[in-house]
């Protein structure tokens, strides 16, 4: 499809447009949807001040924000987490919580399309469910939404502890005399060192597990044809239907971890809730990153904000290094109006230029930065524009 097409059909069909040029708006693109829970235990060390900071911290922009009203759930006595977390995703009915939101589910048990427009930029009155099921394009529309919204909403189960200076003490201490051992009085001296460092600061620890909502071709089907209603066809019947449908489920996706650490120093006037607060948020940070690396699924999109140079609003709190590359990916549309991505260029990140500190606290911690985005070398395409996305590549 020629680009001159493109920019013409994404106009008329939504409500903003990836035209070239410094006219397009790069904050406008199809986020994936994401809702934290934090697992929790009253026993453990500076809990409260990890929950506060949990409570308080906002979805990353890079996802829309679709957490629910729940957002702990307990730690499992047996240590088997994920299980304890498919026990509560089953007894809530939290796959059925996460589709309702979607579809602006009232007290009623009517639904509507306004989250689904708002998200997707969808033009007013291009996802009108009665319409649709009366036309092709129209029921391509719905497929486009499902697979490109609804298909991609996450949950995240998020294990945060604080990890005490002793216990920290005694695994870095196990090693001196490996190190010593190995590397004589300097590698010893050295090596105590840095525990005495690492005893200053302030350390948590997240394991994450990552799952995603199925939204199959079934579950779209069934949904739209069994369960739908709007205000003005209300059924008691399909009310109580959509309460105990258990074909809406979430697939497990994988899990990973992250440790964090806040040196004192430099940040003297910051009490100690507020450092743990600060380690909380930069593990939670970290292992979203880490997760983005390794599952394809999960990775998000950023906008090219310029072209010359190529820059992106992502740092380092997206786990972005010197060796980091990226696809370019252009929205392309057909005659249904049904999108998809495809890959027109490569990036890699430029050497000539800082890479942004985004890091939560990098304000303070790195306050003459002079820039809010990190500058990309193209490595393949060309005639890129703002507004077109780019991905992470596995190195």
């Amino acid at each position: 499809m020629k680009k001159t097409l493109l920019v013409w059909a994404l106009t008329l069909l939504c409500s903003f447009s990836f035209a070239q040029g410094q006219n397009a708006d790069p904050t406008k693109y199809r986020r994936s949807s994401l809702y934290t829970l934090m697992v929790t235990d009253p026993t453990r060390t500076n809990e409260e001040a990890i929950k506060e900071y949990f409570a308080t911290r906002l979805i990353p922009v890079k996802f829309n924000d679709h957490n629910l009203s729940e957002r702990y759930i307990a730690r499992s006595d047996t240590k088997d987490q994920e299980g304890a977390n498919e026990a509560y995703f089953q007894a809530s009915h939290l796959a059925n919580q996460l589709v309702a939101k979607w579809f602006n589910r009232a007290a009623d048990g009517s639904f509507d399309m306004n989250l689904v427009k708002e998200r997707g930029f969808y033009d007013a009155s291009i996802l009108d469910i009665n319409q649709a099921k009366l036309n092709v394009r129209g029921m391509s529309l719905l497929a486009d939404a499902g697979e490109d919204l609804v298909g991609n909403t996450f949950v995240l189960v998020l294990d945060s502890r604080y990890l005490n200076k002793e216990d920290v003490g005694k695994v870095a201490n196990a090693g001196i005399g490996f190190l010593s051992n190995r590397l004589g009085m300097i590698g010893s001296l050295a090596a105590k060192t840095a525990v005495k460092a690492v005893a200053k600061g302030y350390m948590v620890s997240t394991n994450a597990h990552l799952y995603r909502l199925v939204w199959d071709q079934e579950a779209g089907n069934r949904f739209f044809n069994e369960l739908w209603m709007s205000k003005s066809d209300l059924d008691s019947s399909k009310k109580a239907a959509f309460d105990q449908a258990d074909f809406f489920r979430l697939a497990y996706v994988g899990s990973d971890k992250a440790i964090s650490d806040v040196q004192s120093s430099g940040l003297t006037s910051k009490t100690d809730q507020e450092l743990i607060g600060r380690a909380t948020i930069k593990s939670i940070d970290n292992v979203i990153s880490k997760l983005q690396r390794e599952h394809d699924v999960f990775k998000s999109k950023s906008p090219i904000v310029s072209v010359d140079p190529v820059t992106a609003h992502i740092g380092l709190k997206e786990g972005i290094t010197e060796k980091s590359k990226f696809e370019v990916l252009e929205q392309q549309m057909d005659e249904n109006g049904k999108t998809s991505y495809v890959q027109v260029g490569k990036l890699k990140v430029s050497k000539k230029h800082p890479i942004w500190d985004n890091q939560y606290g990098a304000d303070e911690e790195n306050p003459n930065q002079g820039v809010n985005y990190t500058t990309f070398e193209v490595v393949s395409g060309k005639d890129f524009y703002p507004g077109m996305l780019i991905r992470q590549l596995k190195n």
